[in-house]
């Protein structure tokens, strides 16, 4: 009798037991799928954060380089037809233009430097597009190469520049795109300017200058 009653208590304990363990399973099943559910939509969100913030980093660069490409132009388009000797008037004008490299007479307002001519020189530097301010025009300092620059970088991360000029040194003739502008009378009639960064996505179709021309 007491046996009997002994075996019964083993086997409705083994039964708790046998139950517990399958509900513990469960419980298991259920917090590995409610932690896949929640480690999805954590990676998810992540994600969406990265681009969000990607998309808004990429816009302030692109927001950067175009002010600063547009500062450049403004540069460019004070441009001024200074003829390089006052007793000779068929001199040529003081603007230098190379493939790479671009030397003129800029108009400054007088803000960050005084105002009246300057010369003005833009150039690559490495991965760098820089802007030699030369000082106020001084016909005799600059055939003594006695000034010195001022430099400033205006834009990082560049990997080529290629300015290119529109006109004729003749008017009389059709107007062309060409890579190289000294030693000419007058100044094009527009500049083109092409930057190609190391990040092709901060790269921009040329832009197009028109200068003065008296």
């Amino acid at each position: 009798m007491i046996m009997a009653r002994r075996n019964r208590r083993w086997a409705l304990a083994g039964r708790q037991c046998q139950g517990e363990q399958g509900l513990t399973l469960i419980e298991l099943l259920l917090a590995l799928a409610i932690l896949a559910v929640l480690t999805g939509f954590l990676a998810g969100g992540l994600s969406i954060g990265r681009r969000a913030f990607e998309a808004d980093r990429s816009s302030e660069i692109s927001v950067q380089t175009d002010a600063a490409i547009q500062t450049v132009s403004s540069l460019i388009a004070s441009a001024l037809p200074v003829r390089a000797s006052e007793a000779n008037s068929k001199a040529g004008i003081m603007f230098d233009g190379r493939q790479d490299a671009l030397l003129f007479v800029g108009l400054s307002e007088g803000r960050s430097m005084r105002g009246g001519p300057h010369m003005i020189r833009l150039r690559r530097s490495g991965a760098d597009i820089v802007v030699d301010v030369l000082g106020p025009v001084a016909k005799t300092a600059i055939k003594a190469g006695g000034l010195t620059p001022t430099r400033v970088v205006a834009l990082k991360g560049v990997r080529d520049i290629r300015f290119s000029y529109f006109g004729n040194a003749n008017p009389a003739r059709p107007s062309l795109w060409q890579t190289q502008w000294f030693g000419a009378e007058r100044l094009p009639d527009l500049v083109s300017i092409q930057i190609e960064f190391e990040d092709a996505r901060r790269n921009e179709p040329p832009r197009i200058i028109a200068l003065r021309q008296g």
